[in-house]
């Protein structure tokens, strides 16, 4: 959860309203059957290879003949990325929260000090940090918007009557695309992969190759990423924003929007916000961090402190450092990543079905 469950959650979701109204929150949850059928697809996978650290690395290169070429690029790419959408975009959004209009150079410091401090523990630090930090932020948040959500309580029957009346216009489509994509505030509603849970991607492999249980198994706790990520937390964000702010379109930001939907909690909604995004922002960090050096291990051997220190400074300068070029390069990286991983799952669909198959989650077939 820590590697999903981020800033896209709460600003991504405001600002895919904002383009494309009420209808996008319709496609948003529509997008889910995919993403869960593809997340259990990849988790299942590595679960069934046995891999140990390499997640859907090795599972890759187990995949096709030319496996250890496929596999090079995909460790290479995810290793760039944990740099960037890891690191750098991660900070610039937890350092925004804390200092909207002010100097962000001392937040920049601080943030980078506790990542440093939390990564430089390995794989077992990031976990407990991860298993304390993700239910404390998530729990605030869902306070935040189910309290916006009662307030508003009486307008609930009109918010579902425009979701369904603007669902199928082009504009909430396009809306619902970017909402489920975004991170941080984008410029463009459709312009994302699917960024919001990571599913085709293969990166949550990584997480999961740590997992003993069965293939299936674990693919169903992969499932559980995209439920907690889009299905509950992006929902409530919806909802809440739909709810209290009259017209979302109106802002420069989905941070201002979200700001906007809780003001009616009183003053301390905005610090309440600021550190959830912050907690958010900094378990997906240090997730990342880890993801980056499974993927380093299977390129060398050879780096690690060298991969540790280049990763704190990504995300003391990602922090401050204008969004867009970041963007931009996560965008392609993501892109080219999620092509090889979606290749390995169709090369290995037959398998899947089997394992699904045998363990009773689908009927098993009479050809």
């Amino acid at each position: 959860l820590a590697g999903t469950l981020g800033v896209g959650n709460i600003v991504g979701v405001a600002f895919g309203i904002s383009v494309g109204g009420a209808g996008s929150v319709f496609w948003l949850f529509l997008s889910n059957v995919f993403s869960l059928i593809i997340k259990f697809s990849e988790v299942a996978l590595s679960a069934d290879m046995k891999l140990s650290s390499g997640g859907m690395t090795e599972a890759i290169e187990k995949s096709f003949k030319s496996g250890r070429t496929p596999a090079t690029v995909y460790a290479a790419l995810c290793l760039l990325l944990s740099l960037t959408m890891g690191a750098s975009l991660q900070s610039r959004s937890a350092v925004e929260s804390l200092a909207p209009h002010g100097n962000a150079l001392v937040p920049s410091i601080i943030f980078s000090g506790l990542v440093a401090l939390a990564v430089i523990g390995g794989a077992r630090r990031i976990e407990k940090i991860s298993a304390y930090l993700i239910p404390l932020a998530t729990l605030i948040y869902i306070v935040l918007t189910l309290a916006v959500i009662i307030i508003y309580r009486e307008r609930l029957p009109l918010v579902f009557k425009a979701i369904i009346k603007d669902a199928l216009t082009p504009k909430s489509a396009l809306g619902g695309i970017g909402a489920f994509a975004i991170i941080s505030k984008m410029r463009e509603g459709f312009s994302r992969g699917l960024l919001s849970n990571e599913a085709g991607a293969g990166t949550s492999a990584f997480a999961h190759a740590r997992n003993d249980s069965t293939p299936v198994s674990a693919g169903l706790v992969g499932m559980c990423e995209v439920i907690f990520d889009t299905v509950i937390l992006c929902m409530l964000t919806a909802f809440a924003v739909l709810l209290a702010v009259p017209s979302p379109e109106s802002y420069s930001s989905g941070l201002d929007i979200v700001m906007a939907a809780l003001k009616p909690l009183g003053a301390f909604s905005g610090p309440a916000l600021s550190v959830c995004i912050f907690l958010f922002a900094f378990s997906t960090v240090i997730c990342w961090y880890y993801y980056g050096l499974c993927s380093l291990s299977y390129l060398t051997k050879r780096g690690k402190r060298a991969f540790t220190c280049v990763f704190i400074l990504a995300a003391f300068f990602g922090s401050l450092t204008p969004i867009a070029p970041l963007i931009v390069l996560s965008d392609y990286l993501l892109f080219f990543l999620s092509l090889i991983s979606l290749s390995a799952l169709i090369k290995n669909s037959d398998r899947l079905v089997y394992l699904s198959e045998n363990e009773g989650l689908l009927k098993k077939s009479d050809s």
